[in-house]
C-alpha cells in the first residue's frame, strides 16, 4: 500500500465513512452501519473495495485495520519527503529552513543551527568586500522572505545581530571570513 493507493482508497466518501467505523472500533457489518449511518447496499461493496485494497482485513464475520498496511503507506511516505527535502537543500543543517530558496524557519532554540541558516543566507546574498546601503540589502533579503517567519527589516536585523553582516554610517557589508 502506497501514500498515493491510500489516498485514492479514501478519497471515495463511502468508503472513508466505513473505514473510519473501523478505526473507530467497529468490527462487524452491523457496527460498521450504525458507525457511519450507511445503508448495507452502499456499505458492503465499499467494505469489499477496503478489503481488495489492503485497507482492511477480513476475518470470521469482522474486518479490521490492516495496520501493516498503514505502516508501510507511513514509512513510504516519509521515506519520500526525506528525499524530496534531501534533493531540494542538499545541505542537512539547511533542511527544513530553506526550501526553494525561501527561508520557511529560522532556528530559535538551536544557535548553531540559526548560525548555519543566516550564514547561507548572507553568503548567497551578499559579496565579500562590497557595500551595500539599506535599502539595496533589504531588496536583496526580500526573496527569502516570501510568506516565510520574518519580514526582510527583520532579517536583516538578525543578520546585523549575528555579527554575520556589519553596518557603519547605513553601508553595511558582509563580515570577513
Amino acid at each position: 500500500m502506497t501514500p498515493d493507493q491510500l489516498a485514492i482508497q479514501l478519497a471515495d466518501p463511502i468508503q472513508r465513512r466505513v473505514f473510519a467505523a473501523v478505526a473507530l472500533g467497529a468490527t462487524t457489518s452491523t457496527e460498521i452501519l450504525t458507525a457511519s449511518a450507511l445503508t448495507a447496499p452502499d456499505a458492503a461493496p465499499a467494505i469489499g473495495r477496503l478489503v481488495r485494497a489492503g485497507l482492511l482485513v477480513q476475518g470470521r464475520g469482522t474486518v479490521a485495520l490492516n495496520e501493516d498496511a498503514l505502516t508501510a503507506a507511513a514509512d513510504t511516505a516519509t521515506r519520500r519527503l526525506a528525499d524530496e527535502a534531501a534533493s531540494d537543500q542538499p545541505d542537512p543543517r539547511l533542511r527544513g529552513h530553506i526550501r526553494g530558496g525561501t527561508l520557511v524557519d529560522l532556528p530559535e532554540e538551536d544557535p548553531e543551527a540559526r548560525r548555519a541558516v543566516l550564514g547561507h543566507l548572507a553568503a548567497t546574498t551578499f559579496a565579500p568586500g562590497d557595500e551595500y546601503d539599506e535599502r539595496t540589502v533589504t531588496t536583496r533579503l526580500q526573496p527569502w522572505c516570501e510568506d516565510g517567519p520574518l519580514d526582510a527589516v527583520s532579517l536583516r536585523r538578525a543578520l546585523v545581530d549575528a555579527g554575520l553582516l556589519t553596518r557603519e554610517s547605513g553601508r553595511y557589508r558582509l563580515t570577513a571570513g
